[in-house]
């Protein structure tokens, strides 16, 4: 009498359990790895890059399946109406769980877009906070057709993973959904969006081929949209990014000798000076340099005291045009709110502490000059 009991608490357990009845199978789903957030005409226009992921998938002998990308386009009054209206036009259902990054056109930024896309992608159950922000004056659409160079899947693309490009040239930093909720947080705080542009830097066998160019920044608030700062104003912020690894400079401009040294290793130092209610900061960096090319043979304290030079150029050109445009570019005010509270307390408005011309009243740089991948800084012909 026992064994057929046992028996048939195991048949009513096996009758209990459901299994995998109510999962969704991935080839059922449509993968979208990048959306675009437009404004024209009164309405909001949302476009969303659609990846086959196949193309991660690797054959025995090295060679990738087609890298096919798709982007669809819909309006509507707001960014949630005109995602719906996609969902009407797609064969599957759109998982959200691979999308890796989002373009505002300049329009979006000025409309004030940033804000509710952000909302968005923060609360909805299925986006992750690994989502970089760009901006761009191209077209959306082309610039979401546009595929990496090499022959590998969108989802390794320079928009949706640019943390190895910035460790090989830290010019400007990836920006993520989470590092944009902490940026415009508070109100002193702005963010740099990353700029696209397109160009054609690259061939093929046949012609030039189209790909994805990013030097100049976007730079955003809470409530007010500053816009684009160019390459040759932003050089020094990227001297107080805390993840720079490393990027070049030219030496000697104008002269015969013009080179180009990689600074790496940098360490930086941000100290505020306060004498009663005057405030001015001192800005100290430490780093490590290499010569990368040499013309002429010169002595290895004129390298540096270049390199210094070059450096506090950088900088002092950063903080003038920032502050000509009413932007923190070095967060001083954040810098005095954390060591000297009440100074802020009493300088600040709006959050922001004065921008004046002689805020910054010294730059103090040490490098040290590696060899140049030989020991001498003389040329190979001499």
């Amino acid at each position: 009498m026992k064994k057929p009991a046992k028996y048939l608490s195991i048949i009513l357990c096996t009758l209990i359990l459901t299994g995998c009845w109510d999962t969704t199978e991935p080839e059922r789903l449509v993968y979208t790895t990048g959306i675009g957030i437009d404004y024209k005409d009164g309405k909001i226009v949302v476009f969303l890059q659609i990846v086959n992921m196949s193309g991660l998938a690797k054959t025995e002998g090295g060679s990738s399946v087609p890298n096919r990308v798709d982007v669809g386009r819909a309006t509507g009054k707001t960014i949630d109406e005109a995602i719906f209206n996609l969902y009407h036009t797609s064969d599957r259902r759109i998982y959200w769980g691979h999308l890796s990054f989002i373009i505002f056109s300049e329009n979006a930024l000025k409309h004030d877009l940033l804000r509710p896309a952000t909302d968005f992608l923060d609360r909805y159950r299925e986006t992750r906070y690994r989502i970089f922000y760009y901006a761009t004056k191209e077209s959306l659409k082309d610039t979401m057709t546009i595929g990496p160079i090499e022959s590998v899947s969108m989802a390794f693309s320079k928009l949706s993973d640019p943390e190895g490009n910035f460790k090989q040239s830290s010019l400007i930093q990836p920006l993520d959904l989470r590092e944009i909720i902490i940026k415009l947080d508070e109100p002193s705080h702005v963010a740099a969006l990353p700029v696209i542009k397109i160009t054609k830097q690259w061939f093929g066998e046949k012609e030039a081929r189209k790909n994805l160019l990013i030097e100049d920044v976007a730079v955003v608030s809470k409530n007010k949209y500053y816009g684009i700062f160019p390459k040759d104003k932003i050089g020094g912020t990227r001297l107080i990014f805390k993840d720079f690894t490393r990027d070049n400079i030219d030496l000697f401009k104008g002269t015969d000798k013009v080179i180009t040294a990689v600074v790496y290793d940098k360490k930086e130092k941000i100290i505020p000076i306060v004498k009663g209610d005057e405030v001015k900061f001192k800005i100290k960096l430490k780093l490590k340099a290499n010569i990368e090319l040499v013309k002429q043979s010169t002595k290895m304290k004129d390298f540096e005291k270049e390199i210094k030079k070059v450096l506090k150029n950088e900088i002092k050109t950063s903080y003038k045009y920032g502050a000509s445009k009413g932007v923190d570019v070095f967060h001083l005010s954040e810098v005095l709110y954390r060591k000297h509270n009440k100074t802020w307390k009493k300088i600040e408005k709006d959050g922001r502490i004065p921008l004046t011309k002689d805020l910054i009243e010294s730059i103090e740089i040490n490098v040290t000059l590696q060899n140049s991948g030989k020991d001498k800084l003389t040329p190979v012909f001499e």
